[in-house]
This record gives C-alpha cells, sequence and structure tokens, in this order.
C-alpha cells in the first residue's frame, strides 16, 4: 500500500481519524439539520412505517460538496449520482495524493485500487 485516505464521522482524513483515536473522542453527535427534520420522521416507536427512533448518529461531514468539473462529471450526472461514488472518486484522488502518484501515470500499469465502505442505516426497523 503507497497511499491512504479515509472519510469518517468526525475525522476528515487520516490525520484527523487518529488524532480521534489517540484523544479516544467520541463521534457521535445529533443528526445534523440538514439531514433529515427529526421532528417530521422522528417517532418514538421504531417499528412504525417511515419513521426513525434515531436522534444520534455518525456523520460524515459536507457530503453534498463535490468538484463535478474536477472528475470531469456534469452538474446533471453529479446531482444523480449516489453520495457514494462521489466520495470513492474524491478519496481515490487523495490516496494518490497521498502516495505522491500522479494519476496520468498509471494508465497501462498494473495498479489495484482497494475499497471499504460500511453504510449501515436504521430507519423503521430496517438495516
Amino acid at each position: 500500500m503507497i497511499g491512504l485516505a479515509c472519510r469518517l464521522p468526525g475525522a476528515a482524513d487520516p490525520a484527523a481519524f487518529w488524532r480521534l483515536l489517540s484523544e479516544g473522542a467520541d463521534a457521535i453527535t445529533d443528526v445534523p439539520p440538514d439531514r433529515w427534520d427529526g421532528a417530521a420522521v422522528g417517532d418514538a416507536d421504531p417499528s412504525a412505517p417511515g419513521r426513525t427512533d434515531i436522534r444520534r448518529g455518525g456523520f460524515l461531514d459536507r457530503i453534498g460538496h463535490f468538484d463535478a468539473g474536477f472528475f470531469g462529471v456534469s452538474p446533471k450526472e453529479a446531482a444523480a449520482m449516489d453520495p457514494q461514488q462521489r466520495l470513492v472518486l474524491e478519496l481515490a484522488w487523495e490516496a494518490l495524493e497521498d502516495a505522491h502518484v500522479r494519476a496520468g501515470t498509471l494508465r497501462s500499469t498494473r495498479t489495484g485500487v482497494f475499497v471499504n465502505m460500511q453504510v449501515r442505516c436504521t430507519c423503521g426497523g430496517a438495516t
């Protein structure tokens, strides 16, 4: 492995993640108001259809920010992309930067990109 990048709750990069671990910090926060309206979808009953009893969780910052032009993605296509796809593009680029490798030098090489992603959404009793 020559390059590393990550985006985790409370840690936007590997150095921030290490600080979070070293300090024993808790990255669990209240649901950010730009994610969902807790009053509109909240219900103390976790089995209520279309509702959630989730009030806190681990949330990534700035999930709506993506430089589509940098990656050659049209604004229309970027709006339709899953946020995880945008994250993979950003993090792959950051890992190359971390490794001090210019992306253009990898064409026709035996290069692997390995991605680990874990998403858990508990909403209405489903995971």
